[in-house]
């Protein structure tokens, strides 16, 4: 037969273990993990570009171009494969091979249109739309035209290598295109900016990943200088973990002793606190009073010589002159100043090349910018030539 001292045992054994399973729940028991996560997966090569279809991007090489839009780089290779970095993302495609011509398409090239099945969202961004070929003109004034009804953020060089691209929605909008002049690549396009696009050997440089807090319940938190004090146990921050620990543990600690030196090193370390505030402020009282008999002395003693010094200040601010806005002037022949940053927005005017302007603000690829007669309005930088 069992004795009563066994059953009570076996009750305590079983409500400990109940305890320590809520004990774990709250996150008394553990703290959270410091994870870095992998950069997201790029897809693997799938095929060679087709003999029929002609690439603008060879493979093992990548071309980069800052644009209205920002900066962007796409490397080519192996094969199909295409892969897009912008924003600090970096995802991938294998394209697809047209079997027509796209309008104006002097050769078949290549395309992408759709959610990508490697392609974790980036900022919102999970499509693509995506262009890649070789474009006859009969004329260069078609080619900027062309540039122009496509509303796409281009840059190019003189030899005719074109990267346009623009964020739309949930899709990010790219364009790759060689062009050429009556069957021949030009030799000088106007306004063109080599600077801002080049093309040269691949150089991968995988997304930089940053790392974060994992919990036990499975949520996260960014890692960084305020988490970090907070869950390493040191400074302030490490001063009310542990008064919320010690308000976690309080319960367990009544009946286990468990979780104590937490709440006792909190309030030792309050009690320390205030006794150092108590000390600090007595001092301070005693020096106000000390201050005070002396400072009847010292008031007429130090009367004119403050009015001096505030006026010597004045002097100085005075003569110290605002910082001047960043001056420019426009790059392009006939240019369009809008209404807000967006070739959307409203043309308010035109400005011609050489015209002057200071810049007061920026938003990404786009200056806000003031005329010597007053006038103000956004312009794309890379249609600005900057001065200094």
């Amino acid at each position: 037969m069992t004795s009563k001292p066994h059953h009570a045992s076996l009750r305590l054994t079983f409500a400990a273990t109940a305890l320590v399973g809520a004990l774990a729940a709250t996150g008394c028991a553990t703290g959270p993990k410091l994870v870095t996560p992998n950069p997201p997966p790029i897809p693997k090569a799938a095929g060679d570009v087709p003999s029929t279809n002609k690439a603008v991007l060879q493979p093992g090489t990548q071309v980069v171009a800052d644009t209205a839009e920002g900066h962007i780089k796409i490397e080519a290779g192996p094969g199909l494969r295409r892969v897009f970095d912008w924003d600090g993302m970096r995802r991938g495609v294998i394209t697809k091979p047209r079997e027509k011509r796209f309008a104006g398409e002097s050769s078949k090239g290549l395309y992408f249109d759709g959610t990508p099945k490697v392609w974790k969202p980036a900022h919102g961004i999970s499509k693509l739309r995506y262009e890649e070929g070789y474009r006859n003109f009969e004329n260069i004034d078609d080619a900027m035209i062309w540039m122009q009804i496509r509303r796409l953020y281009y840059t190019y060089n003189n030899d005719g290598l074109v990267v346009g691209w623009k964020r739309k929605g949930d899709t990010l909008q790219v364009e790759v295109w060689q062009f050429t002049i009556d069957g021949k690549k030009p030799t000088s396009l106007p306004d063109s900016k080599g600077t801002q696009i080049a093309e040269g050997p691949l150089k991968v440089e995988p997304q930089k990943m940053h790392p974060h807090l994992v919990f036990a319940d499975g949520h996260t938190e960014p890692y960084n200088t305020q988490t970090a004090s907070e869950y390493s146990g040191g400074g302030a921050s490490s001063s009310a973990s542990a008064s919320t620990q010690s308000q976690h543990c309080s319960w367990f600690a009544n009946l286990f002793g468990q979780c104590s030196k937490a709440s006792a090193s909190s309030s030792e370390q309050t009690a320390k606190n205030g006794s150092k505030t108590s000390a600090t402020a007595s001092a301070s009282a005693s020096t106000g009073s000390s201050a005070a008999a002396s400072g009847t002395t010292a008031a007429n003693a130090s009367a004119s010589g403050s009015t001096q010094t505030s006026e010597t200040a004045d002097n100085k601010a005075a003569s110290k002159s605002e910082p001047s806005n960043p001056k420019a002037e426009i790059a392009g022949n006939v240019v369009n100043i809008r209404s807000r940053p967006s070739t959307h927005s409203k043309v308010l005017m035109q400005a011609k090349q050489g015209d002057s302007v200071s810049i007061l603000k920026q938003d990404k690829g786009w200056r806000y910018v003031k005329f010597d007669d007053g006038r103000k309005g956004w312009v794309a930088n890379f249609l600005l030539k900057h001065s200094g």
